[in-house]
């Protein structure tokens, strides 16, 4: 029977509109997480020592993470008091050690601008943590430039070449994928960890390796 690693509840649901998975209910009955939350939520429990002393901001909280797990940890909630503009929060450089958002970017009008400055606010050691909806499912990304009401507002589908795309436009920067699987329906995504220093993605791929979890990573000029 299958177990949701957030909070242990074994009933699982469909999804907004009915959506299966694999034809399998992916939303757990009892906390609300889906695929992705599961997923990320299996990573980062893997770094919990590493992660320790960090500072953290997420665009969007969800239960992927457990805000104890950080030194600090802060957050953005659009629309909210406390929002932030991704594209320009504002905020010193440097601020953060982490900045984790959670099917956020295809939101965005200018992604790329959201992720410079998300870079900027962790510095040159720091990590951003990314996912989108289904990248493993579509081999390029396509942006329509305007947020489409009949896809939830994204101005953007993003691809597997993705990680290609970030080296190409910000060619300091390194991307580390996990490809993680939800246990309750077979699900793989993509979760990406950028930085511009190798060193802090070499530590998180460490203990992933050892739980036997793909990793690819991509550097500009590799």
């Amino acid at each position: 029977m299958a177990t949701c690693n957030i909070c242990g509840g074994e009933t699982f649901v469909a999804g907004f509109l009915g959506r299966m998975s694999f034809g399998l209910p992916p939303v757990c009955g009892g906390c609300g997480s889906s695929e992705r939350h599961r997923i990320v939520r299996r990573l980062f429990e893997a770094i919990r020592p590493i992660a320790a002393p960090w500072r953290v901001l997420q665009f969007a909280p969800d239960m992927s993470v457990d805000a104890t797990w950080f030194a600090s940890y802060q957050f953005s909630i659009y629309g909210g008091a406390n929002s932030l503009d991704m594209m320009n929060t504002g905020l010193e450089a440097g601020s953060f050690d982490l900045v984790l958002s959670n099917h956020v970017l295809e939101h965005v009008p200018d992604d790329f601008s959201a992720l410079r400055e998300m870079l900027r606010l962790v510095g040159p050691s720091g990590l951003v943590a990314l996912t989108a909806p289904t990248p493993l499912f579509r081999w390029e990304s396509v942006d329509w430039g305007f947020a489409d009401e009949k896809k939830n507002m994204h101005f953007r589908d993003y691809g597997a070449d993705f990680p290609s795309l970030v080296v190409e436009k910000i060619p300091n920067a390194r991307v580390l994928v996990a490809i993680g699987r939800d246990e309750a329906t077979g699900l793989h995504d993509h979760v990406w960890f950028i930085s511009l220093d190798p060193e802090p993605l070499r530590a998180l791929a460490h203990p992933w390796q050892r739980m036997g979890i793909p990793l690819v990573y991509v550097r500009a000029g590799a």
